[in-house]
């Protein structure tokens, strides 16, 4: 007799559905990473985490609620958050990639980074599972801090304020990383084409380049805050097709543009990615859905407006365009961007430390999102400052509870997935 109905059948049927349109050869690569660990497999399974999560009843218990609802970043876990830049070219530590950004409920979020944190502490020597509920518990106690704290203080983490261990990061990203180092990457020698021989990058045909360097000139004449360098002309120098990036967006399209600068050095590289609706979408009610459509002309402007809201120092070249009848966001391919590399924090002490500040950061981001969503009230930080902050010692027990138990479930469905012949 056929069992209907089961956790297996239901994760390989989702993984499935969620990678049908892509590619065989990106489908296989994203397959193949997701074999390497659960932590891997659950940064390429966030729609199958959204179904999940979306009918959780717990949710209610502080949140479910208008004054909870604010821009999230969508698929938050510990590798989204690395060093940056701000508009001056200074390093900083900060969280990134708001590709499913969306308007839900907080907990999402943050249920999502713990649940995260415990699937990468079990790829630790010291980790138990007392050591990762106390890093929830200052996880989640940051959190809840960075948000009251965040009207008077939204400070940026830079070098010379940052705790040890992102302090020492930092420190090397500013070492090793320039801006004239990331074109020679890319670039040939005069830094003016793509180096066609990065197995990364793939040349595009004239009439591709002919039609994106149009949708790129109508993206420049809407862009209105480009640096002062850049409004007097805008010339395209080269544009390539990037390959094998990413991991939840692997498959989607996505291409650099080479644009001139006021010298060889200083040209701009324009990340160019196709965006599609956040996997909270497919979760959504219909009334839900309706909504949503009604609130943003495309996913390009859904991106821009979510990166505009909460993120830290919102990207110069941000944008959108239209190609090829799909939207991509545009954005400027950072020098200094690296993800902070979790598994060399060799001591308990310093995993408990940087706990703290994700916690911290993407609580000053769900404040900083919370204003544009429900401007001028401010509702959000008044119900934490009001009515969570007396509640906390449940609240951090819950999401232990729920961030423990998921990261289990993760597991679970990753050997599902590994035995499961998906190719």
């Amino acid at each position: 007799m056929k069992v209907l109905h089961t956790r297996q059948a239901y994760v390989l049927e989702q993984i499935n559905q969620f990678n049908q349109q892509s590619s065989d050869a990106d489908r296989r690569l994203k397959f193949e990473k997701m074999q390497v660990s659960p932590f891997v497999f659950f940064r390429g399974t966030n729609h199958i985490y959204w179904h999940d999560v979306s009918r959780d009843w717990r949710i209610s218990l502080y949140g479910g609620r208008p004054e909870t609802q604010v821009w999230l970043q969508g698929d938050a876990h510990v590798y989204n958050f690395g060093a940056l830049h701000d508009h001056y070219d200074r390093v900083y530590y900060g969280m990134d990639d708001f590709d499913d950004a969306i308007i839900a409920d907080y907990q999402f979020d943050l249920w999502r980074l713990a649940s995260s944190l415990v699937l990468d502490l079990q790829q630790r020597d010291y980790y138990q599972q007392d050591f990762a509920e106390e890093a929830i518990k200052l996880l989640g106690s940051a959190y809840l801090q960075g948000i009251v704290a965040s009207e008077a203080d939204d400070s940026t983490i830079y070098i010379e304020n940052a705790a040890k261990p992102i302090r020492k990061f930092l420190q090397k990203v500013h070492k090793n990383n320039t801006r004239l180092s990331m074109l020679e990457k890319w670039t040939t020698p005069d830094l003016n084409h793509f180096n066609y021989t990065n197995a990364k990058l793939i040349e595009l045909s004239d009439h591709v380049k002919t039609n994106l360097t149009g949708a790129l000139l109508d993206y420049h004449r809407c862009q209105q805050s480009v640096t002062q360098n850049f409004t007097s002309r805008f010339e395209v120098l080269d544009l390539v097709k990037r390959v094998k990036a990413g991991m939840g967006s692997l498959g989607n399209q996505r291409f650099y543009a080479l644009i001139q600068g006021p010298t060889p050095e200083e040209n701009i590289i324009l990340d160019i990615k196709q965006q599609q609706q956040p996997a909270a979408i497919r979760c959504f009610s219909k009334i839900e859905q309706n909504w949503y459509n009604s609130q943003f002309t495309n996913e390009g402007q859904r991106h821009a407006n979510a990166y505009s809201a909460i993120a830290e120092h919102p990207d110069a070249w941000l944008g959108w365009l239209n190609y090829n009848d799909e939207v991509y966001s545009v954005r400027e391919r950072s020098p200094f961007k690296k993800d902070f590399p979790t598994h060399k924090l060799f001591k308990p002490k310093h995993y408990l430390t940087i706990a703290e500040v994700w916690g911290e950061i993407l609580g000053k981001e769900h404040a900083r999102g919370s204003i544009q969503v429900q401007e001028p009230n401010h509702r959000f930080i008044h119900y934490v400052k009001n009515e969570l902050m007396e509640n906390q010692k449940d609240f951090i027990k819950l999401l232990s509870a729920v961030s423990v138990h998921y990261a289990r479930c993760v597991v679970q469905d990753w050997e599902y997935f590994r035995g499961g012949g998906l190719s």
